[in-house]
Parts: structure tokens; sequence; C-alpha cells
């Protein structure tokens, strides 16, 4: 059997249609990037968001990555309507924490394998900075750290790859119906 790429259109047929019902009926779960610096890779969390219809992608302390042409690129037009709140306080994301279960996505003392996370909903993944992770402030806010097993000998990935893995695992406890 010969397979083929499916093609944008015919996924999706009525666009306008599509895009209304998955502005309406996103998914309770949403990012938190904490301090990440690489446009790029803020373009791939767009991207992500996206793909895995989530909420929401919060920005803690994040005024340098506004846009530019290297996000826009990677992002592909998601950052026009995925919705994206910027946070400059630890207390903005205190009173989030009111209203939804908080994973930090790092290896720590405490953390267990994403592969064993049993997340309540709402929640939020809690992404880290590129060279510095998630910063200790917090850090101790996440009601869960979650690690990506390593195999090898370097103890981290890519972000974007990480958040990747991890989020697509937390979907699998969604009961998700898209036909």
């Amino acid at each position: 059997m010969k397979d083929t790429p499916l093609k944008y259109h015919e996924k999706n047929k009525d666009y306008k249609a599509l895009k209304e019902m998955v502005a309406q009926n996103p998914f309770p779960i949403s990012f938190l990037l904490d301090r990440v610096e690489n446009a790029r890779n803020m373009g791939a969390m767009f991207r992500l968001a996206d793909a895995a219809r989530l909420e929401c992608i919060y920005c803690y302390q994040m005024e340098a990555i506004a846009g530019g042409k290297k996000l826009k690129r990677v992002a592909r037009g998601t950052n026009e309507h995925i919705q994206k709140v910027d946070f400059t306080k630890v207390e903005e994301v205190k009173k989030l924490k009111e209203t939804h279960t908080i994973y930090a996505l790092e290896i720590t003392h405490n953390s267990i394998p994403h592969t064993m996370l049993k997340p309540k909903f709402p929640c939020v993944l809690l992404i880290g900075n590129e060279k510095h992770g998630v910063s200790e402030e917090l850090l101790g806010l996440a009601d869960q750290s979650v690690h990506i097993p390593m195999h090898g000998i370097n103890l981290s990935m890519n972000v974007a790859m990480a958040t990747g893995i991890a989020i697509y695992k937390i979907l699998e406890h969604l009961p998700i119906d898209d036909d």
C-alpha cells in the first residue's frame, strides 16, 4: 500500500469553523515559560501550543521576546491566535496556582519521570530557561516536578523538544475525540 502525506486542505476543509471550534474548546492545559530567551524556541512553543490545542502561553519575565522574524518564521502564524499572557511578578503566578495544578518540567531530587505523571486538570506545564532551567522562585510553586529520563551523558535536551514530549504525555490523560 502506498501512502501519501495529508494535505492541509484535506484536513481543514472548513478552516473558519475549525478555528472557531478550537478557540472555544481548548484543552485544560497551558504553558508557563520561565525566562525563555531564544526566539526560535518561543516560536516552537506557539506552534506546539496550537498543535496540542492548549489554553494559553503564560510568559514570566520575558519582555525581550515580543515577536520578530525568527519567532514568526518558526511559529508559522500560530502566534496570531494562541492566547499569550505576560507575567512580571511572582504574585501573578501564585494567583494562577489557585486555579491550576503546576507541573515543572525539571529534573530535581524529587522529580518523577514524565511517564509516571497522573495530571490533574486544569494544569500548567512550567518550562525553564534554556541555560538555567526553571528558576527557584517558580520551582517552589510547582505541585510536582517531572523529568524526561536521560539515557546518555547530558542531563537535558532542547527546551522545545522536551516540552513536546511532556505535553503529549499529558494529553494522553484527556479524553480526546477529534474525529
